[in-house]
Formats: structure tokens, C-alpha cells, sequence
């Protein structure tokens, strides 16, 4: 029922985006959302709002002391359509989200068209910082990253990466995985 909701409002269903704008509402008003579909309202929310959506979501994440409620809010951060809150998401990514899940709304916005060409641009300026996750997550953040924030721009991602293999062995295997995926998609888009 959750995956079902959030992507029928991705597709466009009206009924969909007003049944979870709905529900969120309520929740600003502190009214209970079934744990069921929290995430595609939280999704839908980020996706159709704003900036004072995103407001929630941070207030709701410092606040939350349950776990999943924090991981559904973080999934929702990767979900908004506007440049905003999308710029907002990514600071806060480095700012303010613990450690072990920096990686999550990152992978999410690798899925989300709006974020993309935000990805590879945030990824450069903030190279350092991300170097710091954990060598795992920061695989998960390279492998989600450059496949796709790389098709608008190949040949800068391809020297990027030849350049920062000569400079460290950091994340030598997941980085050419994520090149010859990049090529893939790169193939795939010529061929349409």
C-alpha cells in the first residue's frame, strides 16, 4: 500500500498527492498517520512542498527518538522537487544527519530526476567531508552518485575520477564499477 501511494502520486494521480497531503497535514496538527503509510506521505509531502516542509521534516527528525520514523524522514529528504529544499537536503545531509545514515536520502536523490543535476556539483565542493563517511557508506554515496549525475556531463566524471585514482586507492573497486554503469546508462540513453 506504501510503495503503491507514493508511486501513483510519482505518476501523477491527483488522488494519490491529495490523500497524502491530506494525511500530512493532520500530522503537522498532530493528528496519527498509520505507520503503514508514513513514508509515501512523508515522500509525497517533500515531493509536492516546500521550503516550510522541509522545516517540518527537520523539526520532526531532531525531535524523533524512534529510529524508522527518522530513517522514513531522511527517504523523504531525496524526494523534493524543488531547488530549495533540494539544496537545503543536501547541506543538511552534511550537516546534521548522524554519520551511519548520511548515506540514505543521498541514494534517495540519485533516484529522484529533480535532484540529479544538483549530485556530481555537491559531490565536488563537498569531496572532503564525504571522503570522512565510512568507507562502505561512501562507497553507497559514489556508487549512487556517478552513474547517473554523470550522464549529463561524462568526460568531466571520467577525469575526475582518473585523476583522483592516481591520488587515492579510496573506494578503487566501487568507483570503476560505478564508471562502467555510467557507460551502460551512457549506452542506453545513445541507443533510444
Amino acid at each position: 500500500r506504501e510503495q503503491l501511494i507514493w508511486h501513483a502520486a510519482l505518476i501523477g494521480s491527483e488522488a494519490a498527492a491529495d490523500f497524502a497531503r491530506k494525511q500530512f497535514t493532520g500530522l503537522m496538527q498532530g493528528r496519527a498517520v498509520h505507520p503503514d503509510i508514513m513514508k509515501s506521505v512523508l515522500q509525497i509531502a517533500a515531493f509536492t512542498g516546500d521550503q516550510q516542509t522541509f522545516a517540518y521534516l527537520d523539526e520532526r527528525f531532531v525531535q524523533s527518538q524512534v529510529e524508522h520514523e527518522r530513517m522514513n524522514i531522511l527517504v523523504a529528504l531525496g524526494c523534493f522537487k524543488e531547488k530549495e529544499p533540494l539544496e537545503n537536503a543536501l547541506q543538511y545531509i552534511l550537516d546534521s544527519v548522524p554519520a551511519r545514515n548520511k548515506f540514505v536520502p543521498v541514494v534517495v536523490m540519485a533516484a529522484n530526476p529533480y535532484a540529479i543535476p544538483l549530485l556530481w556539483d555537491w559531490y565536488v565542493s563537498n569531496l572532503e567531508q564525504i571522503e570522512q563517511f565510512h568507507p562502505m557508506l561512501y562507497e553507497r554515496v559514489v556508487a549512487s552518485i556517478v552513474p547517473v549525475a554523470g550522464l549529463d556531463r561524462p568526460q568531466a566524471v571520467k577525469d575526475f575520477f582518473k585523476d583522483y585514482m592516481q591520488k587515492t586507492d579510496k573506494a578503487t573497486d566501487v568507483i570503476k564499477l560505478s564508471l562502467e554503469r555510467l557507460e551502460i546508462n551512457l549506452r542506453l540513453r545513445a541507443a533510444k
